[in-house]
């Protein structure tokens, strides 16, 4: 698992979006974001929540949504969301902070 890579669940179509530290690989969870399809959200707060382009299709990052969820619930790798890192970082700050 990596920081800032999106992976599909094992149990269902969710996107999830891993924003734990690398430095905690040894922990049997990741902290992660749920991605929503963008028609799914009916009011994206554009800080809160940054959209991304996957596949062609825009998704919401819903940071508010944040959940530990267990390794072996963690599917394959759809693709790295690093270049965006700074405003997932933000979204998240946003969140806990407030600013």
């Amino acid at each position: 698992m990596a920081r800032f890579r999106v992976y599909g669940l094992r149990q269902s179509r969710t996107l999830v979006l891993d924003l734990q530290a690398d430095l905690l690989d040894r922990l049997s969870t990741r902290i992660m974001a749920p991605l929503l399809r963008a028609e799914d959200v009916l009011t994206p707060i554009a800080r809160l929540n940054p959209q991304f382009t996957i596949d062609d299709e825009t998704y919401i990052m819903a940071t508010q949504l944040m959940a530990a969820i267990p390794l072996a619930e963690i599917g394959e790798l759809i693709t790295d969301l690093s270049s965006h890192g700074d405003q997932i970082t933000a979204a998240t700050d946003f969140l806990f902070q407030g600013f």
